[in-house]
């Protein structure tokens, strides 16, 4: 188990969220490149990558103009998924076993790396820093949120577009495929005036194996209560935190749920029956609470079944100054 992960910190400077309106059919067409994008350029993007750069185009407005204040070597990028696309993987698989290799599209086999979807979300915005992909299951969009903020916190770059994109899962088995995309926008803290949204993250891995003992129960909801400890670190007993669980069904997700309620309570609603195919969801409820203006804290805390979480909360309320280690 990790035992003393860090907890990183940046300012959030806009937010944009693409994703299907409530209530659409799965497999009913929901988004328009040409309106959302433009009418040159894009028809052949792989759908998650569409749905990415709408949702950094959205976020990048709210920011105030801070992108292009930036020097385009000081801007970076993290994107994390986990099934962006799965879907081009099967297709190209498909064609390549009935048809042969030379019948694969020109178009799209570039997009058989998936780094290449973040990649165009650099050209896009001219983000010249750097460029980094996460896959982790379920918990890739908080983990790019997190490295991101280590970025910016290091000194590394000024802002960082940061989120999760993801489109349907053809091997999503029993969980729901997400589709669609979630971005926000980071810079350092420091520069952060009164009011600003912070963004707090710790990363934990849970060994599943370590949980099949009592000892090792009892000191993974340690870890996970010390983790949730300091990324709330500064809200005061009586700030009411809004607690959202993502997670699986998995005996990691219940020993993190578990922790989690005992720690924040019984009231702490449950996960979502039918787990998420994805790393979407914690990303848009971050980006949901900031969004909303309410100005409560939002803590969103993810575990997925092969030991990865991510703890992560939004909050406008003034943090210590010094970042808390896990203990």
């Amino acid at each position: 188990m990790i035992a003393r992960p860090q907890v990183a910190e940046a300012a959030v400077s806009g937010v944009g969220v693409t994703e299907p309106p409530v209530g659409i059919a799965p497999g009913e067409a929901w988004f328009d490149h040409r309106s959302q994008l433009g009418p040159r350029g894009y028809k052949y993007l792989p759908e998650a990558c569409q749905y990415l750069l709408a949702a950094a185009r959205a976020a990048v407005a709210g920011s105030d103009g801070l992108l292009e204040r930036c020097p385009e070597e000081r801007r970076g990028a993290v994107v994390g998924t986990n099934s962006a696309v799965a879907e081009l993987h099967s297709v190209i698989d498909r064609t390549t076993r009935t048809e042969g290799a030379d019948f694969i599209s020109p178009m799209t086999a570039p997009f058989f790396s998936v780094n290449l979807v973040g990649a165009r979300l650099s050209t896009e915005h001219l983000l010249k820093g750097f460029n980094l992909t996460v896959t982790s299951p379920r918990v890739a969009g908080v983990e790019a949120l997190h490295l991101a903020a280590h970025e910016v916190a290091g000194g590394r770059a000024e802002v960082v577009l940061a989120g999760a994109t993801e489109a349907p899962d053809p091997y999503a088995a029993d969980a729901l495929p997400e589709t669609g995309a979630a971005v926000l926008v980071l810079r350092p803290r420091a520069s952060a005036g009164p009011g600003t949204t912070l963004l707090r993250s710790c990363l934990l891995f849970l060994p599943p194996r370590a949980l099949s003992t009592a000892a090792g129960r009892e000191r993974a909801e340690r870890i996970v209560v010390s983790a949730l400890d300091a990324v709330t670190a500064g809200l005061d007993g009586d700030d009411a935190i809004d607690v959202r669980l993502v997670a699986d069904g998995s005996p990691v997700a219940r020993a993190v749920s578990d922790a989690v309620r005992g720690r924040r309570g019984p009231d702490v609603p449950p996960a979502t029956e039918v787990p998420r195919a994805g790393s979407l969801q914690a990303v848009a409820l971050l980006a949901e609470g900031v969004r909303s203006g309410c100005g409560r804290a939002r803590l969103v805390v993810t575990a997925a079944r092969e030991g990865n979480v991510a703890i992560a909360m939004t909050t406008t309320k003034p943090q210590p100054g010094q970042l808390p280690h896990v203990g």
